[in-house]
C-alpha cells in the first residue's frame, strides 16, 4: 500500500514539475545540464539550480546570465534569487500574461481569457503549498525598474496553435494548450483529481516528504530539450515546440535589442523555467557568439530523510522508480 502511494506521488510530482527534456538531439551538442542532485549531508537530498554566466567571444559586449529557476522553492531561495537579479542591468522575465505586470519590453497582443479559467486558483502555488515550498510568483517581487516582461501572450500562443483558424467565441482553440490551461488552474476534471491528490500529500508529513524528494529525482535527472521529445501525439509535440522553442524566439529577439542600449559593462539575465535553457543556450552561443565562463548553484529545495522518517532503502527504491520512468520516457 505504501509503495502504491509512493507510484501515486510520482506520477502526480512528474506531471507537474517544470523540468528539462526526455531526449536529446543528436546534431548538436547538448548543453551542460542547468538542474543537479546534491548531498551536502548524509541525511539530505537537495536540488540545486544554475545560474550560467556568458560573455562574448570578442570581449565586447554586456554579459548575458541564464539565470534559470523552479517554479517551486524553499523562501531563502527566491531571496537570494531577488538578491541577484536586482543587481543586473536589465532582467528579462518569463510570464505568459504580460499585461499583468507593469513593465513591458514591447505592448503584447491584448489578452483573452482562456475557456474554464478560474483565476481564484494556481496549480504550481497548490503544489507549493501542499509541499511546505513557497510559488516563484509569491515570492519574488516584479516591481522592479530593471524587469521586462519578455514574453508571449495566451493570445498570442492561441494564435500560433490555431494555425490560422478562427478562434472559438471564448477565446480558446479547442487544443491541448486549452486543455494544459484548464489543468493548471483546477477547472478539468483532471484538474479537480490534481488538487485532492495535493491536500492528500499536505495532510501528510512523510508524503509531502516523498514528494518532494520524487521531485528532486525527477527534476533533477531530466536533461535536454523538451521539444525534442519522440513518441507525443502531433498536437501535444506542437503545444510544447510553441511553449519551449516559439516563447524563446521572441525572448531573443528582446534580448537582442536590448543588448544594443545597454552599456558593455552592464548585464542581462535572462529569467525563465530550467525546461527553456537547454535551448536558449544553444541560441546564446550560436546566434550571439557567446561562451559560458561561469555556474552559481542555488538550493531550491532539501529533503533530510532520517527527519522525514525516509529509510536509505525506501529513498533508494524511489530514486530507481524515477530513474526507470526516466529510461522509459527517453526510449519512447
Amino acid at each position: 500500500m505504501r509503495k502504491l502511494a509512493y507510484l501515486l506521488l510520482g506520477a502526480l510530482t512528474l506531471a507537474l514539475a517544470d523540468s528539462h527534456a526526455l531526449a536529446q538531439s543528436a546534431d548538436t551538442p547538448a548543453p551542460q545540464p542547468y538542474t543537479r542532485i546534491a548531498n551536502p549531508d548524509t541525511n539530505v537530498v537537495q536540488l540545486q539550480i544554475a545560474l550560467r554566466k556568458f560573455v562574448p567571444i570578442q570581449n565586447t559586449g554586456p554579459t548575458i546570465w541564464l539565470a534559470s529557476v523552479m517554479h517551486v522553492g524553499e523562501l531563502a531561495y527566491y531571496q537570494a534569487l531577488q538578491h541577484f537579479l536586482d543587481a543586473q542591468t536589465v532582467v528579462l522575465y518569463e510570464g505568459i500574461n504580460p499585461d499583468a505586470h507593469p513593465h513591458h519590453v514591447h505592448d503584447p497582443l491584448p489578452a483573452a481569457p482562456p475557456a474554464g479559467t478560474n483565476g481564484d486558483y494556481s496549480m504550481q502555488s497548490a503544489l507549493a503549498r501542499s509541499l511546505g515550498l513557497v510559488f516563484q510568483l509569491d515570492a519574488i517581487d516584479y516591481d522592479r525598474t530593471n524587469f521586462l516582461n519578455s514574453d508571449l501572450s495566451v493570445l498570442q500562443i492561441q494564435n500560433i496553435m490555431a494555425e490560422g483558424r478562427p478562434l472559438v467565441a471564448n477565446g480558446g482553440t479547442n487544443a491541448p494548450f486549452d486543455v494544459l490551461l484548464q489543468i493548471m488552474d483546477g477547472s478539468s476534471f483532471l484538474g479537480s483529481i490534481f488538487k485532492i491528490g495535493l491536500q492528500f500529500i499536505a495532510d501528510s508529513p512523510q508524503l509531502q516528504a516523498v514528494a518532494k524528494l520524487t521531485l528532486i529525482e525527477a527534476v533533477g535527472r531530466l536533461k535536454g530539450d523538451l521539444s525534442d521529445v519522440q513518441g507525443l501525439p502531433p498536437d501535444w509535440k506542437k503545444l510544447i515546440q510553441v511553449l519551449i522553442q516559439a516563447r524563446n524566439q521572441n525572448l531573443m529577439t528582446d534580448l537582442s535589442a536590448e543588448l544594443k542600449k545597454i552599456p558593455p559593462s552592464g548585464s542581462i539575465a535572462v529569467f525563465y523555467g530550467t525546461g527553456h535553457m537547454d535551448d536558449l543556450e544553444k541560441r546564446v552561443t550560436s546566434n550571439l557568439h557567446y561562451h559560458t565562463t561561469e555556474d552559481i548553484w542555488l538550493p531550491a529545495f532539501s529533503v533530510d530523510l532520517q527527519k522525514s522518517g525516509i529509510t536509505p532503502a525506501e529513498a533508494q527504491w524511489m530514486q530507481k522508480l524515477v530513474q526507470g520512468q526516466m529510461d522509459q520516457m527517453q526510449r519512447r
